[in-house]
C-alpha cells in the first residue's frame, strides 16, 4: 500500500518589539553588553569599544544591536500584521513516500 504526505503551510507576518531602557552610567550593564559583542564582534571592531560605559549613547545602540532579543526586559504584545489585514497565505504540498512532489499549490510571495 503506498504511502503519501500531505503538507498544509501557513505564511504570515508578525512583529515582534522588545526593549530596554538603558543609562549610560550604569557600568554593570555595559559590561553585559560588551560581553556579549565580545562574541559577536570581529577582533578589531570590538578593540575600539571603551571599557567604561561611555555617554555616548550610539555606541550603546551598537552593542545593543548584538544583544539576545531574549536579554531584553520589556516586550509588546505581539503585532500579527498578516490576521489583522486578512493576509495570511497558505500552501498546500502532496508528496509520495520518497518526498517527491506529486501536486502543490503554493503562493507567490516573493
Amino acid at each position: 500500500m503506498a504511502t503519501y504526505k500531505v503538507t498544509q503551510k501557513l505564511y504570515q507576518t508578525v512583529i515582534q518589539e522588545f526593549w530596554e531602557e538603558f543609562d549610560t552610567n550604569d557600568q554593570e550593564k555595559w559590561d553585559v553588553l560588551r560581553s556579549y559583542a565580545e562574541d559577536q564582534m570581529d577582533e578589531d571592531e570590538f578593540a575600539e569599544i571603551p571599557e567604561k560605559s561611555p555617554e555616548d549613547p550610539s555606541l550603546w545602540f551598537q552593542l545593543y544591536k548584538h544583544y539576545e532579543v531574549l536579554e531584553y526586559q520589556n516586550s509588546e504584545p505581539d503585532d500579527w500584521v498578516s490576521d489583522r489585514k486578512g493576509s495570511t497565505e497558505y500552501a498546500y504540498i502532496l508528496e509520495d513516500s520518497e518526498g517527491e512532489v506529486i501536486q502543490s499549490e503554493e503562493p507567490d510571495l516573493f
